[in-house]
């Protein structure tokens, strides 16, 4: 589908102000359909900006999927909400784009287990509690992983550990689950995964060299399997839980919606 070019004095470009949501796309089930709208709904609610309605979020998916076949093939879903006009205050000013896109390579490769390094203090998310598109710490420390040697950066507050750049993280604890502590993304995919259990707090390093897994979107449920070239525990129990999870999102009907 052919998309609009937005104009580079925009919001958007010039101050990336605009909202996003990516989902996993299984032939034409959105993976965790409901929460995944439901927090790009609620952010603009909370921030009192114009949104669309729920009713064009899936008409907007379902123009992108056009007549894609439904079976086991995998993609990822964009939903993007962003300011194009100067006046926010303006709902002409906000486009609604839906997009398909395939799974990054480095993503695939994060699921079989992720080797993840500590983002420099100096990067930080933009306002961890809301999913824009204003994304320069997530994404610098995307690229200081992978220059050195990993697929994951984790953020942290001092010496207290919050969230991946592209993923949430969870400390395993035998099986008395930990994360989604404060200053961190309120993350779909861990919140599932959690079904609410567990304690909502930062971790500590020896937590997560002692089991603890990555969750997101596309990255479904992976174990962390080294942290800054340290080796991780990988807990049977926790690998176990992992796949799952997994198999979980791609058969239970209530965590999908097809388009």
């Amino acid at each position: 589908m052919s998309l609009d070019p937005v104009p580079f004095d925009s919001p958007a470009v010039e101050r990336g102000f605009g909202f996003f949501e990516t989902l996993l796309l299984v032939g034409r089930r959105a993976i965790l359909w409901e929460p995944h709208a439901r927090r790009l709904l609620g952010t603009l609610a909370t921030l009192e900006l114009p949104a669309p309605s729920a009713e064009a979020l899936e008409s907007a998916s379902r123009a992108a999927l056009g007549e894609l076949p439904d079976g086991p093939e995998e993609r990822a879903l964009r939903l993007s909400w962003i300011a194009v006009g100067h006046d926010v205050e303006s709902p002409a000013s906000w486009r609604l784009d839906a997009s398909l896109r395939p799974i990054p390579p480095g993503t695939l490769a994060r699921r079989s287990g992720s080797r993840a390094v500590t983002a420099p203090a100096r990067l930080r998310r933009d306002s961890p509690g809301f999913k824009s598109t204003s994304y320069f710490g997530a994404v610098a420390a995307l690229r200081h992983a992978r220059r050195s040697g990993g697929d994951e950066a984790l953020f942290r507050d001092g010496d207290v550990y919050l969230e991946g750049a592209s993923t949430g993280l969870v400390a395993w604890n035998g099986g008395r689950l930990a994360g989604l502590g404060p200053g961190a993304l309120p993350s779909v995919t861990t919140e599932a995964f959690l079904d609410g259990a567990g304690e909502r707090r930062g971790l500590d390093r020896g937590e997560l060299l002692s089991g603890a897994l990555l969750l997101g979107s596309l990255t479904t449920a992976v174990p962390l399997l080294s942290l800054d070239g340290e080796e991780c525990d990988v807990p049977p129990a926790m690998a176990r839980a992992c796949e799952a999870f997994r198999e979980r999102l791609r058969t239970v009907a209530a965590l999908q919606k097809t388009l």
